[in-house]
């Protein structure tokens, strides 16, 4: 069946109202199977969004080179270490204040003014891996940390662990060393 006159007139209307090259495919009917629209700009629009991904994708990763950097730059062995595991851990809980109080403001330093049990947290943890070099290393780097790394407080933490914790002893996990007399 051939389009009649009012179909052929409405898809004119639609051709040349949308601006642009529009092509058709056509069945053997003469109804339309497939259009295809070309915008002029559309190359162009899609270059400049492939350079813009590309370009944040740069961005993105030099960002992260940078990060790994400084943490690899603070993330070392002081000259001095502490004697014993718990002065170590002590130190570190320190050093974990100040480095919030030098690097946060407003209503996260007061949430930790008023509740320093992520402190208390990290003293323990310190103490569950119980190496006097991976406090040292803990307590120097929090207190050498640039503000671009106030929000990695966390992940200061773990580097440290990671470069100089001692493997876990084969067999199972290590054990949490306990006082004694309590």
């Amino acid at each position: 069946m051939l389009p009649d006159s009012r179909t052929i007139l409405f898809m004119a209307l639609a051709f040349a109202g949308c601006g642009g090259e529009r092509s058709a495919i056509v069945s053997e009917k003469g109804e339309v199977v497939k259009e295809e629209v070309k915008d002029a700009d559309f190359d162009k629009r899609m270059a400049d969004r492939k350079a813009k991904r590309e370009a944040d994708e740069l961005a993105k990763a030099d960002a992260t080179k940078a990060k790994g950097d400084a943490l690899d730059k603070i993330t070392v062995l002081p000259a001095k270490k502490p004697k014993k595991i718990e002065a170590a851990c002590d130190a570190v809980g320190a050093a974990q204040d100040r480095f919030m109080q030098r690097l946060h403001t407003g209503e996260v330093l007061a949430k930790w003014n008023a509740d320093k049990g992520a402190m208390l947290m990290t003293q323990a943890q310190c103490n569950k891996v119980g190496s006097i070099d991976v406090a040292a290393c803990q307590a120097n780097a929090l207190d050498q940390a640039p503000p671009e790394l106030k929000e990695d407080a966390l992940t200061i933490l773990q580097r440290c662990t990671d470069k100089f914790a001692p493997p876990p002893p084969a067999g199972g996990d290590a054990k949490i060393p306990r006082k004694k007399g309590g």
